[in-house]
């Protein structure tokens, strides 16, 4: 059995034993919560499943590390009307709009995974130092994978910048020990709104949840819409192509940027049904007239080295070309790059 193989079983049969500590979310069934889990059609593997997609999967090697070419460090904040991207890693980016900067499933950990030594390892820096960050107002948590829900990385950044923290049903008592202030969580639809300027919604993603295999589905997952004056900002962290899709062109029309995942997807008989690949992607952004999109979650971690390390790019490239979308309406930011969606009036 090839060693990575092994390494995950371990790391599988090692959080079989772990339950995690939390007071888990009660609450009226809906057509997403059947009272003590939250689910979706379609979604969710078995543990066979599981074991299946890692015997067969064939590993392609991964360089040991990337040396990324240093960016500027992101700018304080923008003006109202103005909006800007930075990619810092993974499903890490700093939304910058009307004057509020936003963080998104913050990671800035060597692993992702349960403890420091265990989980899938970084293969470059974030691109992004968390000490470069200007003023955080807000974190976006999507969901509670350990590669969206960093503990190390949120206790630095509370500690430093007191944000408000939003996230999905549950997902807040996992974060108790934060020590936060601003805690919300939101059922999908509902909406928060953070000044007279920004409102933000919680809405539907076709994911799971869950941080071992006692706790699955115990927690509701995730993306965001996010309204401010430059536009609507669309961000998905971890998803499936489904049904969503059109129920959220149904409550929104005015899509400036999408922030969308395009690694991670293979094999497909797995990943059908967790991760979208990029031909998706460009769906979404033709579906819901998205202006302009940007990818993420990929060559950060060495979670699933099955494709080749630019296999989200080269298939992106496919994508674009068979939906007739062009290559500058879906950006791939280097690591660290900072972009405006809308030009500054500065």
């Amino acid at each position: 059995m090839k060693t990575f193989i092994t390494t995950k079983t371990s790391i599988l049969f090692f959080l079989m034993s772990i339950i995690q500590a939390c007071s888990y979310y009660h609450g009226p069934p809906s057509d997403h919560f059947d009272g003590s889990r939250f689910f979706i059609k379609g979604s969710g593997h078995s543990f066979f499943h599981e074991i299946k997609w890692l015997w067969e999967m064939e590993t392609i090697e991964w360089p040991e590390w990337i040396n990324d070419p240093p960016q500027p460090p992101p700018i304080e904040q923008v003006k109202k009307g103005e909006l800007r991207i930075t990619f810092v890693n993974h499903a890490t980016v700093l939304i910058q709009m009307d004057g509020i900067n936003i963080l998104t499933d913050p990671i800035w950990s060597k692993r992702a995974g349960p403890l420091s030594w265990l989980g899938a390892k970084r293969i470059r820096a974030p691109g992004v130092k968390m000490e470069d960050l200007p003023k955080i107002d807000i974190i976006l948590i999507t969901h509670d994978h350990y590669d969206h829900l960093d503990f190390p990385s949120l206790k630095k950044l509370v500690k430093k910048h007191q944000p408000t923290i939003i996230t999905g049903l549950g997902v807040k008592n996992r974060l108790k020990s934060l020590m936060a202030d601003n805690l919300v969580e939101l059922d999908w639809w509902q909406k928060h709104s953070y000044s007279e300027g920004i409102k933000i919604t919680f809405v539907p993603s076709h994911h799971n949840s869950g941080r071992g295999l006692f706790d699955s589905n115990k927690t509701l997952w995730g993306g965001f819409v996010i309204k401010g004056s430059a536009g609507d900002v669309l961000f998905m962290g971890d998803t499936a192509f489904g049904e969503f899709v059109e129920q959220i062109k149904k409550k929104f029309s005015n899509f400036k940027l999408a922030v969308l995942p395009i690694g991670s997807y293979e094999k497909r008989w797995f990943m059908k049904n967790q991760h979208i690949n990029p031909d998706e992607a460009v769906r979404i952004h033709k579906i819901l007239n998205i202006s302009q999109s940007m990818g993420i979650h990929y060559a950060t971690f060495e979670e699933h080295p099955e494709q080749t390390i630019d296999a989200h790019e080269i298939d992106l490239k496919i994508a674009l070309k068979k939906y007739k979308v062009p290559e500058s309406e879906f950006w791939i930011l280097k690591f660290g790059e900072g972009r405006d969606v809308l030009s500054p009036t500065r």
